[in-house]
């Protein structure tokens, strides 16, 4: 087994260095900046989940078209909106699943944009156009979509699946405490339907988004609320030509028609690939390339060590990355202010509480202006607190200040698989967070305590940076989660705004002036896909040998990695089209 081992080592090791020479070789026969010809117009594609940011990754993105992120959508629609060659921009949108901020910042893009007097146009280009992708369209100057395509306008709906039956039959019993009555992540793991609590957020945040996707299309398409309301109750889903008729698209066509509109002079416009345009550097059209202000994303869940993709859990933002990151631009001697660009619903509470210390420690040094996109919830609004200012969209999901912890009995699937373990110990809690028993009475009171201290740490902590005392901050948290809107009204952001509005606030502080384009260096810096690469082939190995060896225990360590945490944690996502 060693020896075949080794080998597979010296393949892989072999296979990396000739992908690196095929790199190298590449890069020198191939002209990374595109040619920008005059009459263009750039097509960018919007659709799936749009992440915050994608770290460019030199390899890959040599090999394939980088994948678009909002990032690469605001430097792209600045760009085109000051580039002479540039004559207009055609938004291809089809399937958004990103969250209610990233579509308000992304209508607030498209609004800016027509300040400059270029055309900007959506096309839905799929057979079935939902409600997301129609928000996002209605900003644009026009919306067209081919005749026998489909729109459905239906609203906004959660849905929360409940597990506690389902481990039951599988003999697994979830065992969770929480600190704040409207805390209830683990409510999915512990209850087959829903409480109280969390019924009463989800009405009241749907409640917020229904009005303003009714309102903000109203507004836009020029068509009166209650007419919108109708459509969406009465009718619902329609035929583009449809559409058409009930004012909802300027006109039905397909997308070589569209570039007959972005003619210039009766010549034919050149189609520009959003992906190819974004390589442009901003500084060649004298934009973007004076002081500079550092933009740190946490983007994902926050866990401790390095910022990784988690097969099950997905982006996770690691505590000693973002750290590191931080003393890094707090140490810059050009760095003039940061950024901190935040997309989680929280996590690790000891990995919360590293990366605020590092941000509060930064402060001193810089200004430091949190910027919250579509959750800036538990451990992320804890982190947040420790910055200068915290701006947030009207449709950001904030707060949820409380905590929770627990762990997972699977005792029962063992009898149910014929698995049987002993258990020697040594102090009378030493099994406190083994997989094979339940919590004990006292086993139950150490962990609320320990989640109680934590909690009213938090507490303490809002009350400190919000200006409030214990009691109003006590009265805003109990684990609840806020819009941006009601967060302003309740003091616990300082502004409404997207990510532009975070620049020009750190621009402010650090005493830049107001005509001054800054320049902005985005952290991570860069991917390497040679490190995704191993830690790929390593994890493969792993799980070739934990199958071979029926390796139990390693997938109980899984088990437990997911669990024994105090976790500042939103209790839910809201997933819509």
């Amino acid at each position: 087994m060693k020896t075949f081992f080794k080998w597979l080592a010296g393949v892989f090791t072999a296979l990396i260095l000739f992908v690196l020479v095929i790199f190298l070789i590449i890069m020198a026969i191939i002209d990374t900046e595109p040619e920008i010809r005059d009459n263009s117009y750039v097509a960018i594609q919007l659709s799936g989940s749009l992440p915050e940011y994608i770290p460019p990754d030199p390899l890959s993105d040599a090999l394939t078209p980088p994948p678009m992120d909002l990032k690469k959508v605001r430097d792209v629609l600045e760009k085109a909106s000051v580039d002479d060659r540039i004559n207009g921009v055609v938004l291809e949108i089809g399937f958004l699943q990103t969250g209610f901020g990233t579509l308000q910042e992304l209508t607030h893009l498209i609004q800016h944009f027509k300040e400059s007097g270029k055309p900007i146009y959506a096309y839905l280009d799929t057979e079935i156009t939902f409600t997301a992708d129609y928000y996002v369209a209605s900003a644009c100057d026009s919306v067209f979509m081919p005749p026998s395509s489909n729109l459905f306008i239906t609203g906004v709906s959660s849905e929360v699946t409940f597990y506690k039956d389902f481990f039951k039959k599988i003999g697994v019993e979830a065992e969770f405490l929480h600190v704040g009555q409207y805390k209830n992540a683990p409510d999915t793991y512990t209850r087959s339907d829903m409480s109280d609590a969390h019924r009463l957020v989800l009405n009241n945040l749907l409640d917020q988004y229904y009005t303003e996707i009714l309102a903000t299309i109203a507004e836009n398409r020029g068509i009166q609320y209650k007419t919108v309301e109708k459509i969406v109750n009465k009718q619902a889903g329609m035929t583009g030509n449809e559409a058409s008729l009930n004012g909802l698209v300027d006109a039905n066509l397909f997308l070589s028609d569209i570039e007959d509109k972005l003619k210039s002079k009766n010549r034919h416009p050149h189609r520009l690939s959003a992906s190819d345009y974004a390589i442009i550097p901003a500084s060649s059209l004298k934009i973007r390339n004076k002081s500079r202000i550092d933009v740190i994303h946490v983007s994902g869940m926050i866990a401790s060590g390095s910022n990784s993709d988690d097969p099950v859990l997905g982006q996770m933002a690691g505590s000693g990355s973002i750290v590191n990151y931080l003393e890094r631009s707090a140490q810059s001697s050009v760095t003039k202010a940061i950024v901190l660009r935040i997309d989680s619903p929280g996590g690790s509470a000891g990995a919360s509480e590293q990366i605020w210390e590092a941000i509060r420690k930064a402060a001193k040094k810089k200004p430091v202006i949190a910027s919250i996109s579509d959750y800036g919830a538990s451990g992320a609004y804890y982190i947040a607190m420790a910055a200068d200012s915290i701006i947030a969209t009207k449709s950001s999901l904030v707060g949820s200040i409380g905590i929770f912890a627990g762990k997972f009995n699977i005792s029962g699937l063992y009898e149910k698989l014929g698995l049987h373990s002993e258990a020697i110990k040594r102090g009378r809690h030493a099994d406190i967070f083994s997989l094979k028993k339940s919590w004990t009475r006292e086993d139950k009171k150490i962990i609320k305590n320990l989640i109680t201290d934590f909690y009213k740490d938090f507490v303490a902590k809002v009350a400190d940076s919000r200006q409030l005392s214990f009691e109003e901050a006590e009265a805003l948290a109990q684990g609840r989660v806020w819009t941006g809107a009601e967060a302003e009204g309740n003091d616990l952001i300082d502004a409404h705004g997207f990510f532009y509005t975070a620049v020009e606030a750190a621009k402010q502080k650090a005493g830049i002036t107001d005509d001054t384009s800054v320049r902005l260096v985005y952290y991570p810096r860069e991917k390497s896909l040679f490190s995704s690469m191993f830690k790929a082939a390593q994890a493969q190995i792993t799980l070739i040998n934990d199958i071979k060896t029926l390796n139990v225990e390693r997938v109980e360590k899984s088990i437990h990695r997911l669990q024994n945490k105090p976790m500042a944690l939103l209790p839910f996502q809201l997933d819509w089209q």
